[in-house]
């Protein structure tokens, strides 16, 4: 299958690299030209630019920072689409802003889909990511074997911007997690329980759940997270900033209730500010140590 891969970071070179593995003809471009060089080294086409990947491909692929990025991305290479094209974007934006993506280059006649992921840089490398995809199903079956060799789950969830809206769900579970989780390990620290035994406790009970098992936020608690490894990102600070931000624009849209948002979004914003921006999310754990005395 011939492929195209715009955004080759943390997400998109890997994801690149298991596309060329799987036997495709895969065309990229990106903003880094040192990205661009890994990638071709692992077999990889130059397209220069979206137009010239977008021209080389069947399924082009899309794996940016955020929403104005899709849009300039669609802007140059929406000479080269046609009925034989699909985009398939799978950064994580506005749903409204995904749905106008959706109705302009479907206008061309190229089919395009929202397939926001999840599982972050380590899912990225193992190639397991899940993939939530939202468009049309005939659009979707068309462009599935482009995202098969990156995935581990691929879900079809609904029309236009529903991937996103799904997504969207996730990013504010998780992010309310860290905190939760933030909050419990410090207070188990200042009244001296060992983490070690907390994680215990809490992974065999019902305080389980992915941020426990994956960001203890102090260092040494568990020796593979970020914490333990100088905050190297799995997924940054600044993007889950980003998505919280969009979780609280979509829930005023359809006036849902955004308590947990409302409390995550301050401490994110405190974090970048003492600058963990791009350190792992789990860096708000940061700042709940300081703020409690806990070193």
């Amino acid at each position: 299958m011939r492929i195209g891969f715009i955004g080759l970071g943390a997400m998109g070179l890997p994801m690149t690299r298991h596309l060329i593995a799987a036997g495709n003809v895969v065309t990229v471009t990106s903003r880094s030209r040192g990205p661009i060089e890994q990638a071709l080294t692992a077999g990889a086409r130059d397209g220069a630019d979206p137009r010239g990947v977008v021209a080389a491909s069947d399924v082009t692929l899309l794996c940016v920072p955020d929403g104005p990025d899709v849009v300039g991305v669609l802007d140059a290479a929406l000479p080269a689409l046609n009925p034989d094209k699909i985009i398939v974007d799978t950064s994580t934006i506005d749903p409204d802003v995904e749905r106008a993506q959706h109705a302009r280059i479907s206008a061309t006649g190229a089919g395009y889909l929202d397939a926001p992921l999840s599982g972050g840089t380590v899912g990225a490398e193992n190639g397991t990511l899940t993939v939530m995809v939202g468009g049309d199903a005939n659009v979707f079956a068309r462009a599935r074997p482009a995202i098969e060799p990156f995935a581990q789950l691929i879900v079809h969830v609904g029309g236009p911007g529903v991937g996103q809206v799904v997504k969207l769900c996730n990013q504010l579970v998780y992010a309310t997690q860290m905190l939760a989780v933030a909050e419990a390990s410090t207070l188990a620290a200042k009244e001296n329980v060992d983490l070690g035994v907390l994680f215990e406790v809490l992974s065999h009970s019902t305080g389980d759940c992915t941020a426990l098992r994956t960001r203890i936020p102090f260092e040494g608690a568990r020796p593979d997270n970020p914490a333990s490894n100088d905050w190297r990102p799995g997924f940054m600070t600044d993007l889950m900033r980003k998505d919280v931000d969009l979780v609280l624009k979509a829930s005023a849209r359809a006036g849902v209730s955004s308590a947990a948002a409302s409390t995550v979004l301050p401490v994110l914003d405190a974090a970048i500010a003492a600058g963990y921006g791009r350190e792992d999310f789990s860096a708000l754990g940061k700042v709940v140590r300081a703020r409690s005395g806990v070193r």
